[in-house]
């Protein structure tokens, strides 16, 4: 037979209590019910799990594994519980976030509108910066950050993937005579070029093929690199996410993907971070998800 969860809750309160009468009192059963229950669970199993004597009892090998598991399934089911409430729970007082300017309009802006929609009470102030932030100085409870991070006092999680590409309008397209079949042909077209992206600039076209570029324009704004770029003034490295609605309105056109950056978000909280940072990293994975 199959090992009843409950069966493997009371081996769980058996190993920590390190008393099968100990385990009666917390569970509030007889010491006989608890050790049927026990003995019930090695002949379901088919092994012994615990060494039993008049003054002391001892994990077995089998044992020990078998008892990770089951703290595991509390765990798992406690966190469920705990979950739910925190979704049922009305969250109130002010998330400060902050994240990059490429990600605000895409993803932080319409993941903020619906952390408002289900949590009317709950305040929110938006950092937008591309910079590293000191988050304790700015008490923030949740960084979004591009990139490979090496932040050692900040618990960070994979939150998903930026893609980036190489964009241009239809008009500077054709201005150049086309897409060239030889896409290394691109250094030679004017580039807008963001201010992070240091000196030299270079892309990877491909696993081999690499160009390094002369920028026409530098710029500290995605915004206004954006509007030169479908202004016909160049070539811009843009993300994916957020040339896709101008790419619909055929206002750009991609040229050639150019790089796969992961998204990291991070806090300092020692612990679980509280409901409110939870919710919100959760729609913030949905979002990026659909991107995908």
């Amino acid at each position: 037979m199959k090992p009843s969860l409950e069966d493997m809750q009371i081996f769980l309160a058996v190993v920590e209590a390190r008393s099968f009468t100990a385990a009666a009192d917390k569970l509030v059963r007889t010491k006989s019910a608890i050790s049927q229950a026990v003995t019930r669970l090695e002949e379901d199993l088919g092994t012994r799990l615990l060494y039993r004597s008049t003054r002391s009892l001892s994990l077995t090998e089998t044992g020990t594994q078998f008892y990770a598991h089951c703290r595991e399934i509390r765990d798992i089911y406690n966190n469920a519980l705990a979950d739910l409430k925190s979704n049922n729970k009305e969250l109130s007082g002010t998330l400060i976030i902050t994240a990059p300017h490429a990600l605000c309009e895409p993803v932080i802006v319409p993941a903020i509108r619906q952390l408002n929609e289900q949590h009317p009470q709950l305040g929110v102030r938006l950092l937008a910066d591309d910079a590293p932030m000191n988050l304790i100085d700015s008490q923030v409870d949740l960084a979004i950050r591009v990139g490979n991070l090496d932040m050692q006092s900040a618990k960070v999680s994979k939150l998903g993937i930026l893609r980036e590409s190489l964009y241009a309008s239809r008009g500077y397209i054709e201005q150049q005579g086309g897409i060239p079949d030889d896409l290394t042909e691109l250094r030679n077209w004017q580039h807008i070029i963001n201010d992070w992206q240091g000196t030299p600039v270079k892309y990877q076209l491909g696993s081999k093929k690499e160009i390094r570029v002369i920028p026409k324009i530098r710029c500290n704004s995605l915004h206004n690199i954006l509007q030169m770029t479908t202004m016909s003034l160049g070539v811009a490295r843009l993300p994916d996410i957020v040339a896709e609605k101008l790419v619909r309105e055929d206002s750009l056109r991609h040229l050639v993907t150019i790089a796969s950056t992961p998204v990291h978000y991070m806090h300092l909280f020692s612990k679980r971070p509280p409901p409110k940072v939870q919710h919100f990293v959760k729609i913030l994975r949905r979002l990026m998800s659909s991107y995908h």
